[in-house]
């Protein structure tokens, strides 16, 4: 495996990397994929020094989902799912995973013999119910329907424990990201204390089958993380991507949360969109000296970059992360 591989599944295997690996979940600059690397993740991994790469997804097949959007500057959804009775979830069939599988595998065993990490993405029963529902009918369900809203969040959990030994198993990736929008820029969508009643005890049963298996699990979420962090903790979760800037002070979570979780991510797509090449450069630098103070860091965007962002910037990010020195 090479270098920035060994070191990312280094971390998420619990050691610590004084060089943080560069690890993009949402890598979205489909133009500059096309255009400048044939549209081969492959070489642009290379190019780059990207640690890993998504080779696909397993999902509940749960999705009635209707004009759900996020506002990226208040990191707000709005519109509204249409998800509403427990026969709606019932009756959704299990998806074809032998067909997954089966388109799975190729990519799985040419990023192993190129020496390139991959995974998995699978989604996460509070985001899966709560854009399915539309944010404000889940909130009110909250309180006035607690038990349909743990029972679908087990649902989704229990479907997910069948895509682990029916996927996960077969395909064998290096790790999973768990996909798990839970809050705002302000804190979580729900009170920490009614979140964790709701799916902590069904995700726990899948987060420790994963690691049984040996494999690591990661955790998307934008927003801010104080008050979600420790859940991702007591799950087993070795790694969570975004902290996002706007959201959260990286210093504060490293003194916080560095020893117990991989923290990935920080930097702001909004800034590298008009900022200059030079700014980049010493934003990333900052953001790599503050990131590795106990060496329990990889770098990436907060969010997904997408073709908004100059190339420039974008791989002045990845040049600087590459010949990034730590402090001794």
């Amino acid at each position: 495996m090479r270098d920035e591989s060994t070191r990312l599944m280094a971390l998420l295997r619990g050691q610590r990397a004084a060089k943080p690996p560069f690890w993009e979940p949402w890598f979205g600059m489909t133009q500059m994929l096309a255009d400048d690397y044939g549209n081969d993740p492959l070489r642009l991994c290379d190019a780059l020094g990207l640690a890993a790469w998504r080779i696909g997804s397993v999902s509940s097949g749960l999705d009635q989902r209707r004009h759900v959007d996020r506002d990226e500057t208040t990191g707000v959804w709005y519109g509204g799912g249409e998800l509403r009775d427990w026969q709606e979830i019932t009756a959704t069939p299990v998806p074809d995973y032998d067909a997954i599988v089966a388109n799975l595998l190729p990519a799985r065993e040419r990023y192993r013999q190129a020496g390139l990490a991959c995974w998995l993405v699978i989604p996460w029963c509070f985001h899966v119910i709560a854009t399915n529902m539309g944010l404000e009918q889940f909130a009110m369900d909250c309180y006035d329907r607690p038990q349909f809203i743990a029972d679908a969040m087990r649902w989704v959990e229990d479907r997910t424990a069948l895509a682990i030994e029916r996927v996960v198993c077969q395909v064998q990736p290096d790790f999973v990201l768990y996909d798990g929008d839970c809050a705002y820029k302000t804190g979580p969508m729900l009170h920490p204390d009614m979140l964790r009643d709701f799916v902590f005890e069904p995700t726990l049963a899948n987060t420790h089958r994963l690691r049984q298996l040996g494999v690591p699990v990661t955790f998307h979420c934008d927003g801010k993380l104080d008050d979600v962090i420790p859940i991702l903790i007591d799950l087993g979760i070795a790694a969570v991507h975004g902290c996002e800037k706007q959201a959260n002070d990286l210093a504060e979570l490293v003194a916080k949360f560095g020893d117990q979780i991989v923290l990935c991510g920080n930097m702001d797509v909004v800034f590298m969109k008009s900022a200059t090449v030079e700014q980049v450069r010493q934003v990333t630098r900052q953001m790599l000296q503050i990131g590795s103070r106990k060496h329990r860091y990889a770098a990436a965007t907060n969010t997904s970059p997408l073709d908004y962002i100059p190339r420039p910037n974008y791989r002045e990010m990845a040049h600087t992360i590459a010949n990034f020195a730590p402090a001794a």
